[in-house]
């Protein structure tokens, strides 16, 4: 494939990029206002309703003991989430439940269980029922890893615009975005379960990115400095570029993935469920969005931009000689 080719196959590639999160967006909009958030919010993240029984082990010495009353009064209401532990004193056990259990049941049925296991009202065994409201799918967990994130893309862009040039730091900059704005949309488009997972696998998109396109970035300012590209055209010098990073950072991404896989396997193989998978998915998303961004949208985007600057030297040339 010759050079001009590969430029214009990587700008298709980039507008195909470009649909995908417009397409991302519009979905995570559309549910947003329509079935209650942009992301199909999982357990972390999402509204909930439990009833926190806390016993004493001087009367309870096993959970085994309280266990089948508290079964017995809330099996109606299909807990998704049973889970036991210890207390100082004694035990707790956490029913959780979907928002739209009726609070008022659930309320009639923690009155049933105090009224059987604290008999003689001495406060050591007791049945409360909560309702935690997540604020638009965990939104503050979320506004937060937002600005860590745009802090990680502005140290990349001055860290680029030192190393390399600003027109480097600018197509950088985009490409992490575009990366970025991929994997979002992606995870939009597929409706993944999200939970905390999401925070951690956006910062590692910026990160591999940031490695991406300092391999392309480091290939780039070589050939244009290699006499035998001297009369070359810029954007031909930038498409052998992407062309001879691209096996690079094609095995950083394979690499990188195979242990996702590994460990997805292993995770089915323990559990014995497939809803475990989730966050295996999402990583390997994410580096789908960054081998696709950083090989094929990466060099479309620097061509584009370094274009502009040269349009730019050369008006303000022509106009200093005139």
């Amino acid at each position: 494939m010759t050079n001009s080719k590969l430029a214009v196959k990587n700008r298709v590639l980039a507008i195909i990029c470009a649909v995908i999160i417009v397409a991302g967006m519009a979905v995570g909009t559309v549910c947003h206002f329509l079935f209650g958030g942009f992301f199909n919010y999982g357990g972390e993240f999402a509204s909930y309703k439990s009833v926190v029984v806390t016993y004493s082990t001087a009367e309870y010495s096993d959970v085994e003991l309280i266990k089948p009353t508290l079964d017995e009064k809330l099996s109606a209401f299909n807990a998704y989430e049973v889970s036991c532990g210890d207390k100082t004193t004694g035990g707790e056990v956490v029913y959780k439940y979907a928002p739209s259990v009726s609070s008022e049941e659930l309320a009639k049925a923690v009155a049933e269980i105090n009224a059987v296991i604290d008999t003689e009202d001495s406060g050591l065994n007791v049945a409360v029922l909560h309702e935690a409201e997540s604020l638009v799918g965990g939104s503050k967990a979320i506004i937060f890893a937002s600005i860590a994130v745009a802090s990680a893309a502005v140290f990349e862009f001055i860290y680029f615009a030192f190393r390399y040039k600003l027109r480097a730091a600018i197509s950088a900059l985009v490409g992490c975005i575009a990366n970025v704005g991929l994997f979002v949309s992606l995870v939009a488009l597929t409706r993944l379960p999200v939970g905390t997972y999401l925070i951690a696998l956006t910062a590692a998109v910026v990160l591999i990115t940031m490695i991406g396109s300092c391999v392309l970035f480091d290939r780039v300012r070589k050939n244009f400095r290699n006499d035998a590209y001297a009369r070359s055209d810029r954007s031909e010098v930038i498409a052998i570029s992407a062309a001879e990073s691209k096996k690079i950072n094609l095995v950083t991404v394979i690499a990188l993935a195979l242990p996702v896989v590994v460990l997805a396997i292993c995770a089915v193989i323990a559990f014995l469920n497939l809803t475990v998978l989730t966050p295996y998915a999402a990583a390997i998303l994410a580096l789908i969005s960054c081998c696709y961004g950083t090989v094929f949208v990466m060099p479309a985007i620097h061509s584009g931009v370094d274009a502009i600057f040269a349009r730019g030297k050369a008006v303000n040339s022509a106009k200093s000689e005139s």
